[in-house]
């Protein structure tokens, strides 16, 4: 049965919202709303947690001026793009999240096409390697933290026996190797399109996303990237770290608290719904429960913090999608090599 497009675009929102949601609503179900309404009134330094949103603004201009250093090389007109059209078009893409997610990834290299006539297979390369890039970072901070904190892990296991039982149900269930048949079917196409149908539009295509990966290696000034990778991630900890302190409940937890309940939090993005809804606040509210927080202060931070920070990326996300017409409206990609330039 063939769906309606307009009904596609629908359930595409509507799905990981009510996923979310779903999550969210078995978080909270059983959740004192006078308390929280209390906390809100009375319970939380506002400037504080105001001061904290900066760092997340912070962490989101890095991300646009590193991806601007990915997208360098692939203008081979020896332009290179502007940066306020990268950070432009970063900074709005997690407004597009909101509606469908992931979207936003793909919105942001249409937009940079279209701003900066590069092609979309390029552009969607270098957001490979951003992204990977986090997938490291957030790889080596979890390393990092396991190897310090083990004692928190094996006793979250031993006291959530469910979920390693689980995650061993799954590993030996057909889904496991359904999963990996599949992977291994795709690997054999894009094989067998790169070796024997190289000139076909789908091979080109994948050829381009190749050489947008591979702009890493062409990419001018690696250590700003490095640098920039640094700060982006240093900014996410801090947008988290100090929301903590204008909460009674949690403002003399350890660092070491703090940085473990970072990383659950970090790593619900994994999840296919609309600002990690639902899995955010399950991370953090496991977190700081087990290391012995009462569950409502656990339920009402993740709940404040969460929402403050969603409505703050989506208001300054809408901001950079209006403004993107507003600021190349006399623009126009020139090949040459002072036709674009810096903010």
């Amino acid at each position: 049965m063939k769906i309606h497009p307009t009904l596609k675009s629908i359930l595409w929102i509507i799905i990981p919202l009510l996923l979310g949601g779903l999550g969210f609503y078995g978080l909270y179900r059983d959740t004192d709303w006078h308390e929280l309404r209390e906390t809100l009134r009375t319970g939380v330094n506002y400037p504080i947690l105001l001061f904290s949103l900066s760092f997340g603004l912070m962490s989101n201009l890095c991300r646009g001026l590193r991806w601007e250093l990915l997208v360098r090389p692939l203008a081979t007109d020896g332009a290179p793009p502007r940066r306020i059209n990268a950070i432009c078009t970063v900074l709005g893409s997690y407004t597009v999240n909101m509606g469908v997610p992931r979207s936003g990834e793909v919105w942001r290299c249409v937009e940079m096409e279209r701003r900066e006539a590069i092609p979309f297979a390029g552009l969607f390369g270098t957001l490979i390697v951003d992204r990977l890039t986090d997938i490291l970072m957030l790889s080596l901070i979890l390393l990092g933290i396991i190897l310090s904190s083990t004692e928190f892990f094996l006793d979250y296991f031993a006291t959530h026996p469910e979920v390693v039982a689980s995650l061993r149900t799954f590993a030996s269930s057909p889904w496991a190797v359904v999963l990996v048949a599949i992977g291994l079917l795709t690997l054999g196409i894009f094989v067998w399109l790169l070796r024997y149908r190289r000139e076909s539009r789908i091979a080109q295509f994948f050829l381009h996303i190749w050489e947008g990966i591979l702009s890493i290696r062409r990419m001018p000034h690696r250590g700003r990237f490095l640098l920039l990778t640094l700060l982006i991630w240093v900014g996410y900890f801090c947008y988290f770290y100090f929301a903590l302190f204008a909460f009674e409940a949690t403002r003399d937890l350890p660092l070491s608290v703090a940085s473990i309940a970072f990383a659950m939090s970090s790593m619900s993005v994994i999840v296919p719904v609309q600002a990690g809804m639902g899995a955010w606040h399950a991370a953090v509210i496991v977190t700081f429960t087990t290391f012995g927080m009462a569950l409502q202060p656990a339920k009402d931070f993740a709940l404040i913090v969460h929402t403050a920070q969603t409505l703050w990326i989506t208001f300054v996300g809408l901001i950079a999608i209006v403004a993107l017409p507003i600021i190349n409206r006399h623009y126009t990609r020139r090949r040459t090599a002072h036709s674009a330039g810096a903010l």
